[in-house]
């Protein structure tokens, strides 16, 4: 039974595959009709085929674009667009710096959706250049890259805890030698040099991505996007809404304290919008319930059903049968960063780093290596999500407004997580040689 549900659900990554490069449908009915596939099929039950809607992703995902699009619709955008214009006449090159560089500093302070959102907003503010290049489908795909670059370096928010987390899959494998932990600033050690050459890649590959209209059938981009078409905003609902989309930011500085509640405080924010009228209860409706909303809840399910069904498993005993019994340590590194990437791209990174790390960290000990630059190799290499919509939430937002094809978008993405993935096992081979 485990290897017919193994087979169907390879079968259906492969129709979710296939539709996403041919875009015949749009990505939210994709993705939920392979829920619905893999529910009948019996691969899934169905309290985990709905399990996506209610997942703190999805929500997160689906407040934070209705609060963005109504910022869109205040005052401030126009003004943010005049510096954008601004920016932009100076010199391309220095309206990408600051793109990259705010992107960067964003991704260490909060999650990969709410820096989405963030920058989404500002990428709406920017004006299609023919003679730059530039045009706002390519700036929202870089941000997903930069996100990507450098999520979780810094040993600040969500990057001072991901070495902890990591330590936990494994450090029952390597007893009372904690010198086989990472410490707080290992991520910081080996990721930091990888992002900055990732960083100028970006920087200058950008124009390898195709120029597309933005969908907004597939999220609220609020006035931003569409100039003129939305009645301007009284005063109070404009104060009402910065004031909101304040709150939301700073609450997000705090994420630790506040936890869970933090998925909570956006949903209170529209609450406060729809009592005070700045928008309507249709078209809040409107906004939680877009094409990309669809998409994620189904890709997070997918994700799910792939690891229940053993693909995971079953990927991580192919690796070890690959590798041999005395591997190199470089062929340790190199197999595994590319078996992260390759499996991230389909499942959550989060799933991707329990299954991978003690297999890394077991293959490592065996053959007398140091562990930590294998397990340190499989987390970041799992952050490396961005050549399929399913890879990360910062790819499935850029993918499903960009609209993009995943294959037209190899010319960027293949080279960046090639150019990554080589980036990393140097560095970390550096700090933690696996036979040092």
């Amino acid at each position: 039974m485990e290897n017919i549900n193994l087979i169907i659900t390879l079968a259906v990554m492969v129709f979710m595959m296939v539709s996403f490069v041919i875009q015949k449908w749009s990505y939210g009915l994709t993705a939920m009709t392979c829920v619905v596939i893999l529910t009948l099929a019996g691969v899934i039950d169905v309290p985990t085929a709905f399990s996506g809607f209610s997942n703190t992703t999805t929500i997160l995902i689906a407040t934070m674009m209705v609060i963005a699009g109504q910022l869109g619709r205040t005052s401030l955008i126009s003004r943010i667009r005049g510096l954008m214009v601004k920016a932009q006449g100076k010199g391309g090159i220095l309206l990408i710096l600051l793109i990259c560089v705010f992107t960067a500093l964003l991704t260490q302070l909060m999650g990969m959706t709410a820096v989405m959102a963030i920058m989404l907003l500002f990428v709406q503010t920017l004006k299609d250049d023919d003679t730059s290049g530039i045009s706002q489908s390519r700036m929202l795909f870089l941000c997903a890259a930069m996100i990507c670059t450098w999520f979780g370096r810094l040993p600040v928010g969500m990057g001072a805890a991901l070495p902890l987390t990591t330590n936990a899959y494994y450090e029952g494998l390597v007893g009372s030698d904690s010198g086989m932990l990472l410490g707080v600033f290992d991520f910081m050690k080996v990721g930091l040099l990888p992002s900055i050459i990732g960083t100028l890649y970006c920087m200058f590959a950008w124009r390898l991505t195709p120029k597309q209209e933005l969908k907004t059938d597939a999220v609220d981009l609020g006035a931003a996007g569409r100039q003129g078409s939305q009645p301007a905003m009284s005063r109070n609902h404009e104060f009402i809404v910065c004031a909101g989309f304040l709150v939301t930011l700073v609450s997000f500085f705090f994420s630790n304290k506040l936890g869970s509640y933090i998925y909570v405080i956006p949903a209170v924010i529209i609450i406060v919008f729809i009592f005070t009228g700045v928008m309507t209860s249709r078209e809040a409706i409107a906004g939680l319930t877009g094409d990309m909303v669809w998409m994620v809840a189904g890709v997070l399910v997918f994700s799910t059903a792939l690891s229940q069904s053993g693909a995971g498993e079953y990927i991580g005993n192919l690796v070890l049968s690959l590798l041999g019994e005395n591997p190199s340590g470089l062929t340790v590194t190199i197999v595994f960063t590319v078996v992260s990437v390759v499996m991230t791209t389909f499942m959550s990174n989060n799933g991707t780093v329990a299954i991978l790390t003690p297999i890394a960290a077991s293959t490592a000990l065996a053959g007398g290596m140091d562990p930590r630059a294998v397990v340190s190799l499989v987390s970041m290499a799992s952050c490396l999500a961005i050549a399929f919509p399913t890879g990360c939430s910062a790819a499935t937002i850029a993918y499903a407004v960009g609209g993009f094809n995943p294959i037209k978008m190899l010319k960027f993405t293949l080279p960046y997580i090639i150019i990554m993935m080589a980036a990393l096992i140097v560095s970390a081979n550096l700090f933690f040689p696996v036979y040092g």
